[in-house]
């Protein structure tokens, strides 16, 4: 008769720390399992996609006879390596503090299957090993989730005991090389095997605990058997992770690492550009390869999520279900674009095809989504639809692209968002306000061109040249929306580039000054919104890295002055930045953990930016190279942010060390990889010459136009506008006036094969002008006028 847990469902779900100290995976498609680990444990084990967490943690208790008891995440002193240099393989050795035992651990995953391997060797140093014994604990996360998982005891086709976790259709078997001595599942915080332990001193034996937060627990021969693997398998079904447990114990360990390492060392021999080990930034230029390829995915090839890590985890329960372990179209590029800095093309290739099938109707990417398209967060932000086009173009110039993968429906599709959208984001990169952005328009503008180019090449004439008129104009036009000469931020600094103009979502001739930044996860009470001239960010370093604006552009060099002075702090081993002023994302003052408020911490990606800019204008870089090195973990993964105060180590925050924000986080790394890439080269290798080529005269002879959308609407143009461009969606006829309707003309739009059908009206020898539209398809007159003018100043 079965014995059924009582005290269901258990507690209320909790993730865990996203301070990771290693992410793993085999190179093989056919293993379709990721592991992180962090505190001396396994934690997330992702199946059958890396967007799919299963558990939130692996670990051992220990007790003994006088009654000792250990958790082996809390109560033991952990020391970390990689076995090797060139391979996500890890070793943990955990001991217990005034040295009665050590717990030995080795972690791979099998190269040919949907299983976890853990060689694990338990030493006793004090004692006899008699008077220990020592317990596997799992608790299983199914599908993102804490709750409403099962769990049972069970045997395996030929006896061996084996503990059985699941949710719907995803099962989670685990075993031993050595047969458990006992076993049990419970709820958590009720009749789990850590509560049974730790209260009561033994494992009460319970059978089935159903639909609940459910943890499993074995207890593990090791004083017959000092060394043993341990086996967690997933299976979309109960009989493909018994089975697949069984196949994967009928293996040796150490030919499954040999396999897991071998296959590694191959990956990593492919790349041209890596670096020796031993040489300068050669160790982190390897974990970064590694932590890419890591997240490089199989079942999608090409999708790749921003970590495999939910920021302060242990604070967040099953209403966070996505963590960082969903794709952003940003993030995804800038990891394809340190694959082609490695030298691996096809792995950029294989994100390329991955973009083109997640593409939307309208031609842009959603804000996030799932490994299979599916959209998670509502947004939309323009440079998340420019970037694919920066991507595309790149592995043009490449020839990467194979017979049948047509780049160009899926560029010229993103170009039509971009003129049809911009050039105001619904959310800049930091994905918490609308307006124009120096980041977004930086991305926007190179993407427009080097989007022409490859229409231009395709003979789609008109379409490249719309593009490359709008690309002019808003770069014409950007300081007048986002540089300012009476910042606010430190009366020192009067002209910079501020971190949005807020005008979403009517756009318009608006100057810098005029709006107010909604600043997002401040406590309550705290001032929650401030002058835009008083917000500064270093998003405008995009401009030069992208070829918009020159590295010795005065406007920029006002900014850097600023950026510097107020966001630069200087830890131990180099400097660091902030995203923004009054920033709220990061731990709350007192250092507990972030939960919808709190106080931005440093971002270590932010020192390769600085470093781009400081390659752009010739200065070494090996001060923001070392600064991102410093910030990494001990196993090398750089987190999105570092505590910045004093040390309070009851929270495990260390000044200058990784907080409790998301760790590895891809961007980063991928900066880290770009950044000592372009300093090999002497030159940003990302800044495309077709933008700066264009961009590098102050005037270049080119026509100047001021445009009128409706989502746009101008009301003034300037003295240097020769032509007023209006701009539709949809087809019509555009009557206007320039002399106030003494006389009236008439012309069919265009149509610029880019979903905007425009008209240029002459502006020299007048001061205002009048229109209207007549719908064509629908055969009905806008009943309303517009009207824009001459600016007054320019007026004589």
């Amino acid at each position: 008769m079965k014995m059924m847990a009582p005290g269901g469902p258990g507690l209320e779900a909790r993730w865990t720390s996203s301070a990771k100290s290693a992410v793993a995976t085999a190179i093989e498609a056919t293993s379709p399992v990721w592991v992180t680990a962090s505190h001396g444990i396994l934690n997330e084990i992702y199946f059958p996609r890396m967007d799919v967490a299963n558990t939130r943690d692996v670990q051992f208790i220990v007790i003994s006879k006088d009654g000792g008891f250990w958790e082996e995440k809390r109560d033991l002193v952990h020391h970390f390596e990689y076995i090797g240099a060139d391979a996500p393989a890890f070793q943990w050795v955990n001991e217990e503090p005034s040295g009665r035992f050590r717990i030995t651990k080795r972690i791979v995953t099998w190269p040919s299957g949907a299983s976890v391997v853990q060689w694990t060797q338990f030493t006793v140093m004090q004692g006899d090993p008699k008077d220990y014994h020592v317990f596997l604990l799992v608790a299983p996360h199914i599908g993102n989730q804490g709750g409403g998982n099962s769990a049972a005891t069970i045997q395996l086709h030929q006896g061996r005991p084996a503990l059985l976790a699941w949710r719907e259709d995803t099962h989670l078997c685990v075993t031993a090389s050595t047969p458990f001595l006992q076993q049990s599942v419970g709820f958590v915080g009720a009749s789990d095997g850590w509560t049974s332990l730790r209260y009561h001193g033994n494992l009460e034996i319970y059978d089935q605990a159903e639909h609940g937060n459910v943890a499993m627990t074995a207890e593990l021969d090791f004083r017959r058997q000092s060394e043993q693997m341990i086996v967690l398998t997933f299976g979309r079904n109960r009989g493909e992770a018994l089975f697949t447990a069984e196949l994967t114990l009928l293996h040796e360990y150490r030919n499954i690492e040999t396999h897991y390492i071998q296959s590694w060392h191959e990956y990593l021999d492919s790349l041209p550009n890596l670096l020796p080990a031993d040489k300068a930034h050669g160790r982190l230029q390897r974990i970064s390869a590694m932590v890419l390829k890591t997240h490089h995915g199989k079942l999608f090839p090409g999708g790749m999520v921003a970590s495999l890590s939910i920021p302060w985890g242990q604070a967040c329960g099953d209403g966070n279900i996505g963590g960082y372990h969903l794709v952003w179209p940003r993030d995804l590029v800038e990891a394809a674009q340190a694959f082609i800095a490695l030298g691996d093309f096809n792995a950029a290739r294989q994100v390329m095809l991955f973009l083109m099938a997640t593409q939307q109707n309208d031609g842009s990417w959603a804000q996030n989504f799932w490994l299979d398209g599916t959209p998670y967060w509502p947004g939309s932000q323009l440079d998340e639809t420019a970037f694919p086009i920066h991507l595309a173009y790149r592995l043009h110039e490449l020839q990467v692209m194979r017979p049948g993968e047509n780049l160009y429906p899926t560029v010229k599709r993103a170009l039509a968002f971009l003129v049809q959208a911009g050039p105001v984001t619904q959310q800049e990169r930091w994905e918490e306000d609308g307006g124009y952005s120096p980041a977004t328009l930086a991305a926007a503008i190179s993407a427009l061109l080097m989007g022409a180019a490859l229409m231009r090449e395709q003979g789609d004439t008109l379409a490249a040249e719309y593009a490359e008129i709008v690309a002019d104009y808003w770069r014409a036009n950007l300081d007048r929306w986002t540089f300012t000469t009476h910042g606010a931020v430190d009366p020192r600094f009067p002209r910079h580039y501020i971190r949005i103009h807020t005008d979403y979502p009517q756009s318009s001739d608006g100057h810098v000054g005029q709006g107010w930044v909604p600043i997002k996860n401040l406590p309550a009470g705290a001032p929650n919104e401030y002058p835009e001239v008083a917000v500064i960010d270093g998003g405008f370093l995009e401009l030069v890295r992208y070829g918009v604006k020159e590295a010795d552009d005065p406007h920029i060099l006002d900014s850097v002055a600023a950026y510097d002075a107020i966001l630069r702090r200087d830890v131990d081993y180099g400097p660091l930045w902030y995203r923004y002023n009054h920033d709220g994302y990061g731990e709350q003052v007192d250092g507990s953990p972030y939960k919808g408020t709190g106080r931005g911490r440093l971002w270590p990606l932010l020192s390769g930016e600085r470093g781009h800019y400081a390659l752009a204008r010739g200065e070494d870089v090996e001060l923001y190279l070392k600064a991102m090195e410093g910030a990494a973990s001990e196993g090398g993964l750089i987190p999105e942010q570092v505590w910045d105060e004093d040390d309070v180590p009851e929270r495990e925050l260390f000044k200058g060390r990784p907080s409790g924000s998301a760790m590895p986080l891809v961007w980063a790394h991928a900066e880290y990889v770009k950044l000592l890439y372009s300093a090999g080269l002497g030159r940003v290798f990302e800044t495309p010459a077709i933008v700066r080529d264009r961009y590098r005269k102050t005037d270049d002879g080119s026509v100047r136009r001021v445009f009128w959308e409706f989502n746009h609407q101008r009301r003034e143009w300037s003295s240097h506008d020769q032509f007023l461009r209006v701009a539709v969606k949809a087809p019509a006829r555009l009557v206007y006036t320039r002399d106030h309707w003494a006389h009236v003309e008439e012309v069919a739009l265009t149509d610029s094969g880019l979903g905007m059908y425009f008209a240029d009206v002459p502006l020299i020898g007048c001061t205002q002008v009048d229109f209207t539209f007549y719908w064509t398809q629908v055969g009905r007159w806008e009943n309303r006028n517009f009207e824009i003018h001459l600016e007054e100043e320019d007026v004589d």
